[in-house]
């Protein structure tokens, strides 16, 4: 396997390279299907509903551990 490594005085080179890219870039293409574009959202919204079920589960489960623990605090400086 072949690797080059770039010297300093072409990173610019290589900046202008990249910089000219993405000046040049096509624009994103429009969604013309709505059934494409509905499914799209729907498994974005199904995703982030599940990734939200999920942190309340884990919050929620270390909940009893911190509970007698932090009653024991308390009653330590009553």
């Amino acid at each position: 396997m072949n690797q080059t490594v770039r010297a300093a005085s072409d990173a610019d080179g290589v900046v202008n390279e990249m910089r000219l890219l993405v000046q040049t870039g096509l624009p994103a293409a429009e969604v013309d299907d709505g059934a494409r574009l509905e499914r799209t959202v729907s498994t974005r919204v199904a995703t982030l509903l599940m990734v939200l079920l999920l942190m309340i589960i884990f919050v929620t489960s270390a909940v009893p551990d911190v509970g007698p623990s932090l009653a024991k605090v308390i009653q330590a400086h009553l």
